[in-house]
C-alpha cells in the first residue's frame, strides 16, 4: 500500500465508557457511579444536540442496573436510544471467551440482542470485545451467526504497529472485519491523547490549544502508521469514565487548525463502519485463536493465569453450565413432549444469574474479594433453579410410568442426556426403607435381599459400592405439608443400556427377612439372598478391569497399561507445587522458587470398593509445602505445613477411563499446585478443547526472549487435552479446570493446574479470599486411546458424558405422592429415547424450546477437519425442519422423512435446526 492511501483524512470520534460491572470496586459502588454517569449523559444529550452519540460499551446489563435505581428515567433514556443517539447491545455482558462454554457465549448475545429489541431498536451490530483476555477460534463464526460482520479487538495480537483493519477467520473459515485497536491506548486512544492530559486544568482546551494541537499531530502520526484506509476511529472513553461535556468544543478546536489534514466528527461505531467498508483494500488475514504474546504495548497483554485464579468460581460455573445445557433444557423438552409446560421463565432466570458472573473481570477471578463473594450467590441461584427443574422434570416422567409395567414394585429410572446411548457400567443410588434390606439388617449374611430387573424383566447383576444408613428423604405432597422418610441410601454399580436422550427404568423385587417367633430358638430366614462376588484386584497394588491395568506405586503415582496396545504409561498423578507472588491475572514465581514434588513420598493405598463391576482405590499423601512467601518475596517460607491429599480412582469393567477425584486440604499460601502426567509419547503437537473447537498446539515454544513480557507457559482448555504419537495417545478429561500445558521435555508431560493461592488484589491491600484455604475438590480422568479407534469427536462425546453423568430418580412402593400440579395419564413406557444423533463427526450442543415457543432448537457442531453428516432420529414424526442462524433467522429448509432429518455440516461449523413435530 502507498503512504498516501494510508493517510487518515477522517476520524470518527466514538464516545463510550468501558463499564466493568464489578472489579476493583464492588458492584454497588460501581453502580452508584453508573447511575450518576447516565444521569449526566441523559441531561446533557437533551440539552446539547451537538453531543451527538454515545455507546454503552456493547452490553445491555448496564441499562438494567441503571433502571433499578432510576425507573423514572426510562422514557427519557428510551427516546435517546430510539433517536439513534445512544447505541446499545449486542452483548448482555462482556464475557471472557475461554472460561465459559460456547453455549454461554451464544446465550449472552441472544439475551443482549433481545433486550435491545425490547427498547424498540436493533442492537449495535458490532462484535465489541475490546477488553477480553484473548479471543477463541470460533468467535467470528458466532458473530456471523448473529449477522455481525465485524469485531472490535485489542488483546491477543502481536502489538508492533499491527494494521488497524484486518480479516479475522474462525476455525470454519467464517470471516469478520477486525477493527484492531492500537497496542498502547486501545479502546481509549482519543481519551488519552486529548482528554487525559487536561483533566485537572480549568478551561483546558482553549487555554492550551497549542499543546492540544501538538498532541494531535503526534497522535495522528501514530495512527497513520497503523492505518490501511483514509478513515479512522477515535475512542473517546476509558474504564468507568463519565462523558466530556466539552467534547463538541474539543472537536471544533481540532478541526480549526491547519496543521492537521484530518477532519474529526462525533460519530458512532456503525457510521464509522459504513464509511470504512467502502474504502477497504487488501487486508492481512488472521486465523483462529488470537492469544499471541504481546511484543510491546502498555496494556497489550493477555493475562494467562486467570485460567486458574480462584478455581472454585470456574468449577461452580462449569456445574451451572452443565446443569442448564445438558440437563434442565433437554429434560424440559422431553417433559414438554409428554404434556408438561416447558419452564422457559425458570430457565431464563437461571441463565440470567449465570451470565451475570461471566464478565471478564468476574469469572477470571481477578477482582476484589467482595466481587467474588457476590458471585457465589449468583452461582447458587442458577444452580438451585436448574436442580429444581431437573427434579420436577425427571419426577414428571417417573410419576407417570405405566403402573402395570411396574407390577407394584419399587423402581428407579436412569436418565441419559447424551445424544447417544450409554452401554457400560454406571452408578445409581437406591433409596430403601431404613433397615429393610439384609445388607443393613443382617450384616453377617454378606449380601442383599433384593433382585434388580430391567424394563423387559431381565435380571441385572449389580455390585453394592456403599451404604449410608438412616438418611432423611424429604418430600412435599401437593396441597400438603412436607414429610420425611428415613431411608438407607445404596450406591450400586451395574452394567446398563440407557438410550440416547432418554431413560430406562429398573425395578426391585425385595425378599422378606423372616425373624423367629417369640421365644423360638432359630435363625432369621432370608428368602433369596443376593451375594455379589468378583474382584478386579490382581495383587496388593494392581487392578485389571479387562481394558486397562492400573498399578499404584509406593509414592502414589500410577502406571496404567493399555491392554489393547500393550503400552504402559508410567509415573502418572505426580503432584508439583511452586511459589506464586502473582495476583488474579498472573502466576509470578519468586526468584527462590522452591519446587516440591510428591516423588519421594510414602503413600497409603487402600481399596474402598472392589467387585466385578467397579473398583475404587484410595491414595493418601501428605505434601509438606512452604507455609507461604518470605516478606521480601524473594523466596518461599522456610517453615513448612502439611497439606493432606486424598485421591480416589474408579475403574469400571471394560472401560478405558480412569476416573479420579482429588481432595486437598490447603493450608499453604502463595503457591500453585499442578498435577503431572508424563506421557512418554513422541509428539510435536497436542490438542485442547475450547468453545466449539479442538485447537492444535505446538509443543515447542518459539523464542520470545526479546518480548516485553515473559513467554506464555500455559494454554486454555475447557475439559480435554489430548496427546498422541500417531498410533496411541493419552487424553486428560477434567471438570471446571482450564489451565494446562504440555512440556517440551523428553516425557512430554501434561501439566494440569489444580489451583493457585494468591493474596494480592487490584487496588487493595489484598485478602485471603484468593488463597483458597480449606478443602478443595477436583475431578478429572485419564483416557488411553488409539488413533485408529478413537476420533476427536469420540473423545469429545465421551467427555460430554463424563461431565454430565446420569440422573437417577427413585419411585418407592405404595401410594405415590406427586409434588407439583402437573398431571397426565400414567402410561409412559419404562424405557424411551427422544433424540438420537447418528454421526461420526457431530456433537450435540443444545436441545431446547425455541425462544418464540414455535418449535424446538437443536444445535450441533462438527469438531472434525472433514465434512460431517448427522441423522437425527426423534421419538415422533416431524412436520418441518429449518436451518436457522443464531439469531433465529431462517437459512433454509431440510427434508424430513418421518421421524428423521439429515444434516450436512462443514468442518468446524456450528449449525442450528428448528424442528416442529406433526
Amino acid at each position: 500500500m502507498s503512504k498516501d492511501k494510508n493517510t487518515i483524512e477522517t476520524i470518527h470520534v466514538v464516545s463510550q465508557t468501558h463499564w466493568d460491572r464489578e472489579w476493583y470496586q464492588d458492584f454497588q459502588g460501581f453502580r452508584a457511579r453508573l447511575v450518576y454517569m447516565i444521569d449526566e449523559l441523559i441531561d446533557h444529550m437533551e440539552k446539547d444536540l451537538e453531543y451527538k452519540h454515545f455507546m454503552m460499551d456493547g452490553q445491555t446489563i448496564v441499562l438494567d442496573d441503571y433502571l433499578e435505581i432510576r425507573p423514572e428515567n426510562r422514557e427519557r433514556l428510551q427516546k435517546l436510544i430510539q433517536d439513534g443517539r445512544i447505541d446499545i447491545g449486542p452483548w448482555y455482558v462482556m464475557p471472557d471467551e475461554f472460561l465459559v462454554s460456547g453455549e454461554s457465549l451464544i446465550r449472552n448475545l441472544q439475551k443482549g440482542m433481545s433486550q435491545s429489541r425490547a427498547w424498540g431498536v436493533e442492537p449495535m451490530l458490532s462484535g465489541f470485545i475490546v477488553d477480553i483476555f484473548g479471543h477463541n477460534s470460533q468467535m467470528p463464526q458466532i458473530l456471523q451467526g448473529f449477522g455481525i460482520d465485524n469485531a472490535v479487538l485489542f488483546r491477543g495480537f502481536h502489538g508492533d504497529a499491527d494494521p488497524a483493519e484486518i480479516w479475522w477467520e474462525a476455525a470454519d473459515g467464517s470471516r469478520v472485519l477486525g477493527l484492531k485497536l492500537d497496542e498502547d491506548r486501545s479502546y481509549s486512544d482519543f481519551y488519552f491523547a486529548f482528554r487525559w492530559p487536561f483533566f485537572d486544568r480549568d478551561d483546558a482546551y482553549e487555554e492550551h490549544k497549542e499543546e492540544l494541537i501538538e498532541r494531535a499531530v503526534a497522535h495522528m502520526a501514530y495512527k497513520n502508521e497503523r492505518a490501511t484506509t483514509s478513515v479512522g476511529i477515535g475512542m473517546d472513553g476509558v474504564d468507568h469514565v463519565e462523558i466530556e461535556p466539552q467534547l463538541p468544543l474539543l472537536i471544533k478546536l481540532l478541526n480549526e487548525t491547519d496543521r492537521l489534514n484530518v477532519k474529526f466528527i462525533h460519530s458512532s461505531l456503525e457510521k464509522y463502519l459504513e464509511e470504512l467498508r467502502s474504502k477497504l483494500g487488501e487486508l492481512r488475514v488472521y486465523k483462529g485463536e488470537q492469544k499471541a504474546l504481546a511484543y510491546n504495548g502498555v496494556n497489550n497483554w493477555v493475562p494467562e493465569n486467570t485460567l486458574s485464579s480462584r478455581i472454585h468460581l470456574k468449577q461452580q460455573n462449569y456445574i451451572c453450565e452443565t446443569l442448564l445445557e445438558k440437563w434442565a433444557e433437554p429434560l424440559g423438552v422431553i417433559a414438554s413432549l409428554e404434556g408438561r409446560t416447558y419452564p422457559a421463565g425458570f430457565l431464563n432466570k437461571a441463565w440470567e444469574h449465570l451470565l451475570q458472573n461471566h464478565p471478564h473481570d468476574s469469572i477470571c477471578g481477578c477482582s476484589i474479594d467482595q466481587v467474588h463473594r457476590d458471585m457465589i450467590y449468583r452461582f447458587d441461584q442458577s444452580r438451585l433453579i436448574s436442580e429444581q427443574m431437573i427434579k420436577e422434570q425427571t419426577s414428571y416422567i417417573v410419576d407417570h410410568l405405566n403402573e402395570a409395567d411396574l407390577n407394584g414394585n419399587q423402581a428407579f429410572t436412569v436418565f441419559n442426556s447424551s445424544s447417544f446411548g450409554i452401554e457400560g457400567v454406571i452408578e445409581a443410588e437406591l433409596l430403601l426403607p431404613a433397615g429393610s434390606d439384609a445388607a443393613v439388617a443382617l450384616k453377617g449374611m454378606g449380601g442383599t435381599s433384593f433382585r434388580l430387573y430391567d424394563h423387559e424383566h431381565n435380571e441385572v447383576s449389580y455390585q453394592v459400592l456403599s451404604i449410608r444408613s438412616n438418611s432423611a428423604n424429604k418430600f412435599r405432597p401437593y396441597r400438603e405439608l412436607p414429610r420425611m422418610d428415613v431411608v438407607d441410601r445404596y450406591r450400586i454399580a451395574f452394567n446398563a443400556s440407557i438410550p440416547a436422550l432418554g431413560y430406562s427404568t429398573f425395578t426391585l423385587e425385595k425378599y422378606t427377612i423372616e425373624h423367629p417367633a417369640p421365644l423360638a430358638y432359630s435363625a432369621p430366614k432370608l428368602r433369596g439372598t443376593v451375594r455379589h462376588m468378583g474382584s478386579m484386584q490382581t495383587d496388593e497394588n494392581t487392578w485389571n478391569n479387562g481394558r486397562i491395568i492400573l498399578q499404584v506405586g509406593t509414592n502414589g503415582t500410577i502406571d496404567v497399561t493399555d491392554i489393547q496396545s500393550g503400552h504402559t504409561y508410567t509415573g502418572l498423578l505426580l503432584f508439583e507445587d511452586e511459589g506464586d507472588i502473582g495476583d488474579g491475572w498472573s502466576h509470578i514465581p519468586p526468584v527462590g522458587n522452591t519446587r516440591v514434588r510428591s516423588t519421594g513420598l510414602q503413600a497409603v493405598v487402600s481399596t474402598v470398593a472392589d467387585g466385578a463391576f467397579q473398583s475404587t482405590i484410595c491414595v493418601q499423601l501428605t505434601l509438606k509445602l512452604p507455609k507461604g512467601i518470605e516478606p521480601s518475596e524473594i523466596g518461599r517460607s522456610r517453615e513448612y505445613v502439611d497439606v493432606p491429599v486424598t485421591t480416589y480412582m474408579d475403574l469400571k469393567k471394560d472401560d478405558p477411563v480412569v476416573y479420579c477425584r482429588t481432595s486437598i486440604t490447603n493450608t499453604a499460601r502463595d503457591h500453585r499446585l499442578r498435577l503431572l502426567f508424563p506421557t512418554g509419547l513422541e509428539a510435536d503437537h497436542y490438542f485442547t478443547s475450547t468453545p466449539f473447537d479442538f485447537v492444535k498446539r505446538d509443543v515447542h515454544a518459539p523464542d520470545q526472549s526479546n518480548y516485553l513480557r515473559k513467554p506464555f507457559e500455559v494454554v486454555p482448555h475447557n475439559g480435554i487435552v489430548a496427546l498422541d504419537d500417531g498410533k496411541k495417545g493419552v487424553a486428560v478429561y477434567s471438570k471446571g479446570l482450564y489451565e494446562v500445558s504440555v512440556r517440551d521435555n523428553a516425557q512430554r508431560t501434561i501439566a494440569l493446574t489444580l489451583y493457585r493461592s494468591t493474596h494480592k488484589e487490584v487496588l487493595s491491600d489484598g485478602s485471603d479470599g484468593g488463597q483458597l484455604l480449606g478443602q478443595l475438590d477436583f475431578e478429572y480422568a485419564i483416557r488411553l486411546f488409539g488413533t485408529q479407534e478413537d476420533s476427536r469427536a469420540g473423545l469429545w462425546r465421551e467427555h460430554q458424558l463424563y461431565s454430565a453423568g446420569i440422573q437417577t430418580v427413585n419411585r418407592k412402593q405404595g401410594k405415590l405422592y406427586k409434588e407439583t400440579p402437573h398431571r397426565r395419564d400414567a402410561n409412559l413406557a419404562l424405557r424411551k429415547s427422544y433424540l438420537n444423533l447418528q454421526s461420526d463427526e457431530l456433537i450435540l450442543s443444545a436441545y431446547k424450546q425455541a425462544d418464540n415457543r414455535d418449535g424446538y432448537d437443536i444445535r450441533v457442531f462438527n469438531i472434525e477437519d472433514m465434512d460431517g453428516v448427522g441423522v437425527l432420529h426423534f421419538d415422533r414424526p416431524l412436520s418441518s425442519a429449518l436451518l436457522v442462524n443464531l439469531d433465529d433467522k431462517p437459512q433454509g429448509e431440510l427434508a424430513v422423512e418421518g421421524n428423521t432429518v439429515k444434516v450436512n455440516v462443514k468442518p468446524k461449523q456450528i449449525v442450528t435446526l428448528k424442528v416442529k413435530f406433526a
